[in-house]
């Protein structure tokens, strides 16, 4: 069980940091700075590399040159890291559990009432930074609890789609 929860552990971490590469270049780094995150389903790591000499037309002296490159220090080439990012980590069974939270599934984690409630239970207005603060921090806090899959990116949009539909619902259930 121990184990189990461990690897869990590690396949959520390298998620939440692959989830910030966007860019070749990002996914490269990625590679380079975190090679446990391609170990963790071997079978998957292998079937990657398989993949990148069949989709090149290698035959067994590439494939050798290439094993080679990396054992000694050359290491694999970019556009074998990008791939492999692409085939393990976005398509690969160790992290086929993991997926990001929508806005929407962000947003519902706290009704409109309720964020009223809990602005007017703070005495803060529904404005400014001191309301997207306390917005974010509850939302972050909530999808902890629940154990979803968060950046800080989407938390930021989803703060600020939240203080819109909780104005929405203040417009819509009192009359001035």
């Amino acid at each position: 069980m121990t184990n189990k929860k461990n690897l869990e552990q590690k396949i959520q971490h390298y998620w939440n940091i692959a989830q910030l590469c966007k860019t070749s270049k990002q996914k490269i780094i990625f590679f380079d700075e975190n090679q446990e995150a391609f170990s963790l389903d071997p079978d998957t790591s292998e079937d990657s590399k398989n993949e990148y000499w069949e989709r090149n037309g290698m035959d067994d002296d590439d494939i050798q040159e290439f094993e080679e490159n990396a054992l000694l220090g050359d290491g694999y080439p970019d556009e074998y890291k990008v791939f492999a990012f692409d085939f393990v980590i976005t398509s690969g069974k160790a992290y086929s559990n993991m997926s990001a939270t929508s806005l929407e599934d962000i947003v519902a984690l706290i009704s409109s009432e309720k964020l009223q409630e809990k602005l007017d239970n703070e005495g803060i207005s529904y404005n400014g930074a001191e309301t997207e603060d306390e917005v974010m921090l509850l939302l972050e806090k909530r999808a902890k609890k629940k154990g979803l899959n968060v950046s800080e990116d989407d938390l930021e949009a989803a703060t600020k789609l939240a203080i819109q539909e909780m104005r929405d619902w203040i417009d819509d259930n009192y009359q001035v």
